[in-house]
């Protein structure tokens, strides 16, 4: 019984990041719209490089708890 509480509390903490990094994610994108105008375009391209990263990274986090949810259903 303790494997299955231990599989649920991880899996518990990789939806609170996941959560963060959409957040994060979503703030980035509303930056780009807001100033993509600015004079400054090197900032502008980081930050949609940025954006880029964290949404590879949430949608590899989402496959990985959706493999750990599985996990659940064999024990």
């Amino acid at each position: 019984m303790a494997k299955i509480d231990e599989i649920k509390e991880f899996i518990g903490f990789l939806k609170v990041l996941f959560v963060t990094l959409v957040a994060v994610d979503t703030s980035l994108i509303a930056w780009i719209f807001k100033n993509h105008v600015i004079p400054d375009k090197i900032s502008v391209y980081v930050v949609f490089g940025i954006v880029l990263v964290i949404t590879v990274i949430v949608c590899l986090l989402f496959v990985y708890i959706l493999k750990n949810i599985k996990k659940l259903k064999d024990l």
